[in-house]
C-alpha cells in the first residue's frame, strides 16, 4: 500500500473551511483503503479515523523554513512516504508532492510579495509536481501566474457538502435556534471575515446598504470573522436593525442557514465560496456576486449582483424580504448543491497522488530533486529570518 504523508499545517493555523476540505476528505480516502496516511500533527489536529497523527513541531512563519523543509523530509525518509501533501505552503526535499491550491486571493489584488508565507506559497507553487485547483476559476489564475505549468498537470475538484450537517432542518428544530439566540424577527446571515486586506471579501457594500434602508425590523446575525463587530459597522444602522455576531458549531450554523431570510455573500473574488453552497444545500436562499469562482458555486441559483452598487444591494435585500421569490431560490439551491460531494475532491486528489508516484518511480523528478535539496540547505544555512 502507498504511503501518504500530509502536513496538518492548517490546524495549528486556523480552522476555517481549508481545515474541514482536508478533515473530510482524508476520512474518505482512509475508509478506501488505498493509501497509508499519516499527518504531521503541529497543534489543532483534530481525530480523523484511520489517519495516524506524525507529532511534529509547530509551524513558525518567521522561523528557518528550509530547516522546516528538512525535518519534514527527515519524517519522510523515516516512515519510507512515497508521497506528500500539504494543508498550506510546506515542502519537503526529495520526496514527491502533490498540491492543492486553494485561491490566488494576493496575486491578483496586489498583496506585499515579500511576506513570508507568500514567499512560501510560491516556493510549494515551484516545487509540487501535480496540483489539484478547488475551482475552474483558481486553476485558471494559477496557470496565468505561472505560465510554466503544463495544463495537464493540474486537476480541478469543487469542495462539497457534508450533507449529514448541511441539509433541511425541521421548523420545530429551527424555531428552538432561533429562541436560543433570540432571533424573533426575520434576519440575514453574514458568514465569515468582515475585514480583509484590500477589501475583496466587499462587507461594506452590504453594511452600507443597510445604513440606507428606512422602515425596517430584521437583524443581522454575524457568524464568526472578527471578534467584535467594528464600530464603522455599527455606527448609522436604522434602529430597526439590531446587528450581533456569535459563533457557532457546523450543527447550528446549519440551523441557521434554515432560519434565514438569506445569507449576504458580496465577496469580489473566492478560491470557491463553500458558505454559496452549504446555505443552500440548508435550504437558505443567496445574495452573492459572480466574480472569482463564485459564478460556478451559484450558477443560476442564487440572487446574483455586481458586488459594486449599494442601491443594487438594497434592491437584493427587499427582493430576499418576498417569500414565493425566496422560496424560488430555495428550491433551486437545493438541486444545485445536491451535485457537490466530497468524493469527488477525495478521488481527484487519489489520482494526482497516482500519478507522481508512477512518474517519481518512473526517475523522472531525480534531477529537480537533487538540484532542490542542495539550494534548500544552502538557504537554510543562511536563513535566519
Amino acid at each position: 500500500m502507498n504511503r501518504l504523508l500530509v502536513d496538518g499545517i492548517f490546524f495549528q493555523l486556523n480552522n476555517t473551511g481549508i481545515a474541514r476540505v482536508w478533515q473530510t476528505i482524508l476520512g474518505l480516502m482512509a475508509r478506501a483503503g488505498r493509501y497509508e496516511i499519516l499527518m504531521l500533527d503541529r497543534g489543532g489536529l483534530p481525530h480523523i479515523e484511520g489517519v495516524t497523527r506524525v507529532p511534529f513541531p509547530r509551524y513558525e512563519l518567521l522561523a528557518n523554513t528550509p530547516a522546516d523543509s528538512e525535518l519534514i523530509q527527515k519524517v519522510c525518509d523515516h516512515y519510507r512516504v512515497d508521497v506528500f501533501s500539504t494543508t498550506y505552503y510546506t515542502t519537503p526535499l526529495t520526496t514527491p508532492m502533490v498540491l492543492m491550491v486553494y485561491d490566488m486571493i494576493p496575486e491578483l489584488f496586489g498583496f506585499d510579495s515579500m511576506r513570508r508565507d507568500l514567499m512560501e506559497k510560491e516556493l510549494a507553487i515551484a516545487y509540487a509536481q501535480r496540483y489539484l485547483c478547488i475551482s475552474n476559476t483558481t486553476c485558471k489564475d494559477l496557470l496565468s501566474f505561472y505560465p510554466e505549468i503544463p495544463a495537464d498537470r493540474v486537476a480541478v475538484a469543487h469542495c462539497g457538502v457534508d450533507e449529514a450537517v448541511f441539509r433541511l432542518r425541521t421548523p420545530g428544530d429551527v424555531a428552538a435556534f432561533r429562541t436560543q439566540y433570540g432571533l424573533a424577527r426575520p434576519y440575514f446571515l453574514f458568514v465569515g471575515s468582515r475585514v480583509q486586506q484590500k477589501g475583496y471579501k466587499n462587507s461594506q457594500l452590504f453594511f452600507q446598504a443597510l445604513k440606507r434602508l428606512e422602515h425596517v425590523e430584521f437583524d443581522v446575525l454575524c457568524v464568526g470573522g472578527e471578534p467584535e463587530i467594528e464600530q464603522s459597522v455599527l455606527a448609522g444602522l436604522p434602529r430597526g436593525i439590531r446587528c450581533t455576531r456569535v459563533e457557532l458549531t457546523d450543527d447550528e450554523l446549519a440551523l441557521a442557514y434554515g432560519g434565514a431570510q438569506a445569507l449576504v455573500y458580496p465577496s469580489l473574488y473566492e478560491g470557491f465560496g463553500m458558505p454559496v453552497i452549504e446555505a443552500m444545500a440548508s435550504g437558505c436562499p443567496v445574495i452573492t456576486t459572480n466574480h472569482g469562482s463564485l459564478a460556478e458555486a451559484a450558477s443560476g441559483a442564487a440572487h446574483l449582483i455586481s458586488g459594486f452598487s449599494v442601491e443594487e444591494m438594497q434592491q437584493a435585500i427587499a427582493r430576499l424580504r418576498d417569500d414565493g421569490y425566496r422560496q424560488e431560490l430555495v428550491d433551486r439551491g437545493l438541486a444545485h448543491a445536491s451535485q457537490f460531494r466530497w468524493q469527488k475532491m477525495a478521488d481527484a486528489l487519489t489520482g494526482q497522488l497516482d500519478s507522481v508516484i508512477t512518474e517519481a518511480r518512473a526517475g523522472k523528478y531525480v534531477d529537480f530533486f537533487l538540484e532542490w535539496r542542495r539550494l534548500r540547505e544552502t538557504q537554510a544555512a543562511v536563513d535566519f529570518n
